[in-house]
């Protein structure tokens, strides 16, 4: 039997999204939250070499965090390591402490969906409607297909809960007089769209087929879902600079110093100087919030004014645990082999170059639209954002399939927005389907 250990923090999306992936997997773990135990935390470091959470062993050895369990899934090679082996054929759960071999494994492409001779896999249940992601888009638009009896199935993707579940106070979604925390308030739009009738599977589309009806979503090498309509809701991941020494451990020190989430790390680097990369709203919040453990944070912008919004610039502006870099970009993260120890600074201005000596590193410079399963069938603009018809709310290029969220807005991207978006895409796939009398 292959034993798993999690290591977490309460309030740490990437700790949850981490557990449902291997919960999916119907694999038990144990785990172990070090969020105030200054001695299981240093054990989490010397025996993981990480500085963040969470961090996976599988039978002793380290993998790393969500993001690289996440990649060992769609490489197949996560399975192999639980002792999964898919069920042939058809689809279901893996059976567990099966061996699998690599000529043992079935390809899918092209996506095929169909019984038969040829091997195919038997043809699934069609839904009426399926939305792809349960951020505040995706969940909205299940809140009012569901109240419209149309038995909504939402697929979690990658975030469960989108972007907001790695933001600290929300204080612009109306309703909220005292600002709530994203985790909590995505919490909420999920029991709301449950208690409806709501059904939420994990899971992330690898593969799309919106060419022939019903459309065809690939879930993994054993799972389809077909669909009448479709939400796409899938929002937007955070980008990276693309910089040496950025990559996940080992190849560099992601995880081991470097972060995209000032939430789930912050804490790590109690009395430490840490610096933020951006000059958006985000890059503002995860400063702020970072000041509240670290001695020092150093707020790094390539330019000599901030694109966020007046107050959030304020609040970074007046905190004296702030000191901004104006005109400077990052070249290189540092570090001794094993965890950072600095950044390597290029001026924008004149090219010169400095170092920078910080323990910790947050990447906060926006966010690329979750789309790559529909290039080539949807109308996509030179980004990756889905164009929606001009005049026509949420419909994309396919009739029958509505974006909402982030990965339609490059403008705007509020919660709020993205939640208005997502109402619309399901009263337009309510009607969609009322006029194709469901077929």
């Amino acid at each position: 039997m292959v034993e798993v250990l999690v290591y977490t923090k309460a309030y740490c999306p990437y700790c949850k999204w981490a557990k449902q992936l291997l919960a999916s997997k119907g694999v038990g773990f144990r785990e172990i939250d070090v969020m105030s135990d200054a001695e299981l935390e240093r054990k989490m470091r010397k025996e993981s070499g990480g500085r963040t959470v969470p961090q996976i062993f599988i039978d002793g050895r380290p993998y790393g965090g969500f993001d690289e369990i996440s990649e060992l899934d769609r490489r197949g090679k996560l399975d192999e390591l639980l002792g999964l082996k898919p069920i042939r054929g058809g689809q279901g759960s893996p059976v567990p402490n099966a061996p699998v071999s690599e000529n043992s494994r079935t390809e899918f492409s092209p996506l095929r969906v169909g019984g038969g001779s040829d091997g195919g896999v038997p043809p699934p249940e069609t839904e009426d409607l399926v939305i792809l992601g349960s951020g505040a888009a995706g969940l909205t638009a299940a809140i009012y297909a569901a109240r419209a009896n149309l038995k909504p199935l939402v697929i979690d993707g990658l975030q469960p809960g989108g972007q907001l579940t790695i933001t600290t106070d929300v204080e612009n979604y109306p309703g909220f007089p005292n600002g709530v925390m994203g985790p909590e308030l995505m919490d909420l739009f999920r029991k709301q769209a449950e208690r409806f009738g709501t059904r939420i599977i994990y899971g992330e589309v690898s593969q799309a087929d919106l060419k022939r009806r019903p459309f065809a979503l690939r879930l993994g090498p054993d799972k389809t879902v077909r669909a009448r309509a479709l939400i796409i809701a899938t929002g937007a991941t955070a980008r990276w600079l693309g910089i040496p020494g950025e990559k996940p451990a080992p190849d560099g020190y992601g995880g081991r110093g470097v972060s995209a989430c000032a939430t789930c790390d912050a804490a790590f680097f109690q009395n430490q100087v840490v610096a933020v990369a951006g000059g958006g709203d985000t890059a503002m919040e995860e400063s702020n919030f970072l000041t509240k453990f670290a001695s020092k944070v150093i707020l790094i912008h390539r330019r000599d004014k901030f694109r966020a919004s007046k107050i959030m610039q304020a609040r970074v502006l007046n905190n004296p645990k702030v000191e901004v870099r104006w005109n400077t970009a990052i070249a290189e993260v540092l570090g001794d082999g094993k965890v950072m120890t600095g950044l390597k600074l290029r001026s924008t201005a004149d090219k010169s170059e400095s170092r920078l000596d910080c323990q910790g590193f947050f990447v906060a410079i926006g966010h690329q639209p979750n789309t790559a399963p529909f290039r080539g069938q949807l109308d996509l603009d030179e980004i990756g954002y889905i164009r929606t018809i001009p005049g026509g709310g949420p419909r994309t290029s396919v009739p029958g399939v509505f974006a909402a969220g982030d990965v339609a807005d490059r403008v705007y991207r509020q919660a709020v927005t993205a939640a208005g978006t997502g109402c619309m895409a399901a009263l337009d796939a309510e009607k969609y389907l009322e006029e194709t009398n469901h077929e």
